[in-house]
């Protein structure tokens, strides 16, 4: 129902493939409290990178491991295989190692390339890594930089360890699960995810408590909520005339521009009933 495979995986295109990667490292920061704004993209796959695509770049003492290993690290992302020599091909294109690698060793880095068609036995995985070193056998500070291959089994891994993007992956190949959706703008913005939260002051969020008094701002009402949500086992139910603004402020709560210790959003799922979800919210939870 929410599950997604490498099949899926092979199924992207290179666009779609590289929007994955950087969607999984700012779910990877963003999980940690990190500042997304360390995840940058490259733009058309035929465009000169310099042999990255997605590329983490956080203080360096981060702490930070897992698909994303270090607190500098860059991905070369490619839909078809990379077997031994396309790899060397890749990472010294005119005989040299590209300047982009040798940054990354100097940083005491990591080097990751993705495949989407690569599906990889142990074997194979170890000759790809082992291809890998060779070429940054002349490289200076060569033993410092970690050096990777991930094929569409272990990024299909990455991607459930981030459940909220399983919808959009499914979307983007043509498998949508009907009536739910990851992270966006789930109130109707024409600027889209890039539409900024207007904060009015006048506008107060009632908690029945008498406690609350005459009703909590925008901003704290979101702090509160975040706070709630952030804690395993709590619920929040928002009651409201239609058109108020309940749905534009759930998505308010996962945005890093809003307040402070934003929830993570690739950890949402959406869904309007008015849609026809199916399966069903319960049956969604339960599984």
């Amino acid at each position: 129902m929410i599950e997604i495979t490498g099949a899926d995986i092979l199924l992207l295109d290179d666009e779609d493939l590289r929007t994955l990667v950087g969607r999984l490292c700012e779910a990877e920061v963003g999980a940690r409290c990190l500042p997304v704004s360390s995840v940058t993209r490259g733009g058309n796959q035929d465009a000169v990178d310099g042999g990255i695509d997605v590329r983490v770049a956080l203080p360096a003492d981060t702490p930070i491991r897992g698909f994303v290993p270090r607190p500098s690290t860059g991905f070369q992302v490619k839909k078809p295989d990379m077997p031994r020599s396309e790899i060397i091909k890749e990472m010294r294109p005119t005989g040299t190692i590209r300047p982009a690698i040798k940054d990354l060793a100097d940083k005491h880095g990591a080097y990751v390339i993705v495949s989407s068609t690569g599906s990889t036995s142990d074997t194979a995985l170890q000759d790809r890594r082992s291809a890998m070193v060779e070429a940054v056998n002349d490289v200076e500070n060569r033993e410092s930089l970690i050096l990777d291959f991930y094929d569409r089994g272990r990024l299909a891994t990455w991607v459930r360890c981030h459940p909220g993007l399983i919808p959009w992956v499914r979307a983007a190949v043509g498998k949508a699960i009907p009536g739910w959706r990851s992270y966006g703008a789930w109130a109707y913005a024409p600027e889209g995810e890039r539409g900024e939260y207007l904060v009015d002051d006048k506008l107060r969020i009632q908690t029945g408590k008498k406690e609350s008094g005459d009703g909590f701002s925008a901003l704290e009402g979101i702090r509160q909520l975040r706070d709630l949500l952030r804690e395993p086992g709590n619920v929040v139910r928002l009651v409201g005339l239609s058109g108020v603004g309940k749905t534009r402020l759930v998505q308010a709560l996962f945005d890093a521009r809003v307040g402070e210790r934003s929830l993570d959003p690739s950890l949402a799922v959406y869904t309007n009933m008015a849609d026809g979800p199916d399966p069903q919210p319960t049956g969604l939870a339960s599984a």
